[in-house]
């Protein structure tokens, strides 16, 4: 175990040739993390001369650093490839003023037109001159010959003393090109991020994969213990391995974006670890931190869920005006990511569409606007002094969606797929005519969240299951079939989902009761053909016009656990 003694405080000093006093070296919890204003490094005890000049070693904190000039030994040695670790924080005393005017949370996101990019960030203090400088090409070296402004609009603070919000969009771009960019204060030498490389929409005629899942928690139980697990909270549960799957297909060139399907981050479950706290604010900045360098190099794309609609921090619950009223109503949700609403017709981002390849795009709304929807009139957790929805005209949203749709089904020439997403499984969302819609239209895949478990079906159409389109193939293939596969991808792992290190997975007929018990909500009527309670992502890669390919990956051993090819 490394001591905290002189010998390591002198090393140290004599390494980074500045004075340091006692009082700068810490301790830090057993477990990896970045905080507001920081980013973490980490080497392991058998590598430690390579801790010098460098600040960033391994992946396990999945993030990277600039200027070292704090430092705090870590001694748990079951992290980080078991052993002794070192971690090296940054920014001095007058850096970390300065530092608070850094931005963070960097996440791109689509706009619906290929020649533009989205990028959205948080700073804690009110930046003085935020620009972003971007130009063609990929890496540090790039040439950042271009600049843009956040929106007349920004930044945003939508909770007083807890940050400020912006976004500002990346334009002149060129499909499938990359480009690199940093964000910071115009003039400024200490504000700035790294640079970060993404990727532009693809072309009609190009392929891409998306990872698609819902229902992630910010860390798991072992990283923020449990102290109330009551009304479905769990005591052990992880979004570690989830998370480090998405990671490992990144690195890979594996995925092109995500799209989180509901449910982010949990931050309104806050209370149930740091009950005496108001922490839903921390939790949603560290799930948004965890996910930067992801975020940063390609579009994070979202739906609205259940725990977006509120906060059930005491504090809210006490103080409605300070803090309740501020974060009803998808407040924080709305603010802190920037769909692609205006360039179709939706709504902020509880409903939008887009194309995307051969692909269009549509990202329902499970939650509000729609008779018999679970968040109209109040939040999560049906409290009348919160309350919630009409975010559109009595019937704007129904008659958007059947609009978007028919537009799509006119131009399957140019789009053949049309694959929708929202939160909730097909079952919470077919009413109110949206069957007949997918039926009439001919939805293609339908993608949700919500149940903590993976369910995949059959086409099906009004009801009607298409088994004659199955081919006999070593993966399950569906060809020209008439009507939507349905999938619930909602096991990502998250606080109200025991972590499940093994799976069970059988023929339909062998989890027929284990389906029912799951409410039979997560597929139409005796059209279901896969079931798993795995903690478990997905991928759907876009092959081309006339196939797909969809695979559920388990996050504990990386095995391939669901696929399915649809051809036309």
């Amino acid at each position: 175990m490394l001591g905290y003694g002189s010998e390591w405080f002198a090393i140290f000093r004599k390494v980074y040739r500045q004075r340091v006093s006692l009082s700068d070296i810490w301790i830090i919890p057993e477990y990896c993390f970045v905080t507001q204003g920081y980013t973490v490094g980490i080497a392991s005890s058998d590598s430690e001369r390579s801790l010098f000049p460098r600040c960033f070693f391994n992946s396990c904190c999945l993030t990277s650093c600039a200027r070292v000039t704090r430092i705090i030994i870590h001694s748990n040695a079951a992290m980080c490839y078991g052993t002794i670790v070192l971690v090296a924080l940054l920014f001095t005393t007058a850096t970390r003023a300065a530092s608070t005017q850094t931005p963070e949370q960097l996440h791109l996101a689509y706009t619906g037109d290929t020649t533009t990019m989205s990028i959205a960030w948080y700073t804690k203090d009110k930046m003085s001159t935020p620009v972003v400088e971007y130009g063609p090409g990929s890496g540090s070296a790039t040439p950042l010959t271009q600049t843009v402004v956040p929106n007349s609009d920004q930044p945003v603070q939508y909770l007083k003393n807890y940050g400020y919000h912006y976004e500002a969009i990346m334009t002149g771009l060129t499909s499938g090109e990359a480009y690199s960019y940093r964000i910071g204060n115009e003039n400024s030498t200490d504000t700035w991020t790294t640079v970060y490389t993404f990727k532009a929409a693809p072309g009609v005629d190009d392929s891409f994969s998306v990872s698609m899942y819902g229902d992630m928690g910010w860390l798991g139980s072992h990283e923020r213990p449990m102290i109330i697990t009551v009304d479905g909270l769990e005591k052990n549960w992880t979004a570690v391995p989830s998370r480090a799957v998405i990671e490992d297909l990144k690195n890979k060139g594996e995925i092109d974006f995500v799209w989180h399907l509901g449910d982010i981050a949990y931050a309104d479950d806050a209370y149930a670890h740091s009950p005496l706290s108001m922490s839903y604010e921390t939790v949603y900045n560290g799930f948004m931190n965890w996910f930067q360098n992801v975020s940063a190099t390609m579009p994070y794309m979202v739906s609205p869920g259940n725990h977006e609609s509120e906060c059930h921090s005491p504090d809210c619950l006490i103080d409605l005006h300070g803090f309740g009223l501020k974060l009803n109503n998808f407040t924080a949700f709305n603010t802190r990511w920037h769909m692609p609403s205006a360039s179709s017709d939706g709504v902020q981002n509880m409903w939008y569409s887009f194309d995307h390849g051969p692909v269009h795009f549509v990202g329902m709304n499970s939650e509000t606007d729609f008779p018999g929807a679970e968040e109209q009139g109040t939040g999560d957790s049906h409290d009348k002094h919160l309350p919630a929805g009409f975010f559109g005209r009595d019937g704007q949203y129904l008659q958007w969606l059947e609009a978007d749709l028919a537009k799509a089904q006119a131009n399957r020439a140019t789009r053949p797929w049309i694959v929708a997403c929202s939160h909730r499984p097909f079952r919470e969302v077919a009413g109110n005519g949206v069957s007949e819609m997918f039926a009439k239209y001919g939805v293609d895949m339908y993608f949700a969240g919500h149940s903590h478990s993976y369910s995949r079906s059959m086409p099906v159409a009004d009801g009607i299951v298409d088994r004659a389109c199955q081919q006999e193939s070593a993966s399950p293939h569906y060809h020209a079939a008439n009507g939507t596969v349905n999938i619930v991808v909602g096991g990502a792992g998250c606080d109200e989902m025991q972590d499940a290190a093994y799976l069970f997975s059988e023929s339909p007929e062998v989890n027929a009761q284990r389906i029912a018990d799951m409410h039979d909500a997560m597929a139409p009527n005796n059209s279901q053909a896969f079931f798993t309670r795995a903690v478990a992502t997905g991928v759907l890669q876009v092959v081309n016009k006339s196939a797909l390919y969809w695979k559920l990956i388990s996050s504990h051993s990386g095995e391939i656990l669901d696929d399915l090819w649809i051809t036309k």
